[in-house]
């Protein structure tokens, strides 16, 4: 779906979050992101973590990577979705999932 103003209209981003830290990847597209791409994405992220980052919220990012599949299983998600995926026994440790604008994971 693209804006008459030739806007993008799916917008979103999977972040890293908590404990001092905000990474994230996101999209601004004319076409949503498949599932496939989500989980690129995801992996994106992880990658740009330290090995300490990645421990503390390998729970998180395994449910994440659940929830896109599952998403795409079903059609995509429609926005606004914010997912937080936190981990147990911390007050910030987790990942996000946010669509902001269309839709994403189809």
């Amino acid at each position: 779906m693209v804006d008459p103003f030739g806007l993008d209209c799916h917008r979103g981003r999977i972040q890293a979050q908590g404990d001092g830290l905000e990474k994230s990847v996101s999209w601004n597209s004319a076409t949503p992101p498949t599932s496939k791409e989500g989980l690129s994405m995801l992996d994106k992220l992880t990658e740009s973590l330290t090995k300490g980052e990645r421990k503390a919220r390998q729970e998180a990012i395994d449910k994440a990577k659940k929830w896109i599949i599952n998403a795409g299983k079903n059609g995509g998600a429609d926005a606004p979705v914010s997912k937080t995926f936190l981990i147990k026994g911390t007050k910030d440790v987790r990942i996000d999932i946010e669509i902001i604008t269309g839709k994403a994971f189809i």
